[in-house]
């Protein structure tokens, strides 16, 4: 089910470029229970699972530390944007939202689309 979600190409390029222990607090483990609290809350809310998935695996990919990175949600959404259309197949509107989703995840936002609270709650959860 996941693979039509990421592909083992877009977990490659994740691994390559992440800076931080890949079993720190923000590394991979981290990643699949957000993962799954999105697929969860999705299941039952409606919000789309295929921006909750690539959320979950880029919301943190660019920390350069463990503890306050003001600016690793916006540079995880920019790394997205390097792979939009090549190895990301999101429709513009899509693409949008996770975009939105993992630049404003450390905002304290709670309002707004329902795909991108989603987002943030299967963040939050963990």
């Amino acid at each position: 089910m996941l693979k039509h979600y990421i592909s083992n190409e877009i977990i490659k390029t994740i691994l390559s470029e992440y800076e931080l222990p890949l079993n720190g607090i923000h590394g991979i483990t981290h990643w699949a229970r957000v993962m799954e609290n999105g697929l969860r809350l999705a299941e039952n809310n409606g919000a789309d699972s295929k921006i909750t998935t690539l959320f979950a695996v880029f919301h943190d990919s660019k920390r350069q530390n463990e503890s306050r990175d003001d600016g690793h949600g916006k540079r995880g959404g920019e790394f997205a944007f390097r792979l939009k259309d090549t190895l990301i197949n999101l429709n513009n509107d899509q693409f949008d939202l996770l975009y939105y989703a993992c630049s404003y995840h450390t905002a304290g936002k709670t309002e707004g689309d329902l795909t991108v609270r989603t987002c943030w709650d299967s963040d939050r959860l963990d």
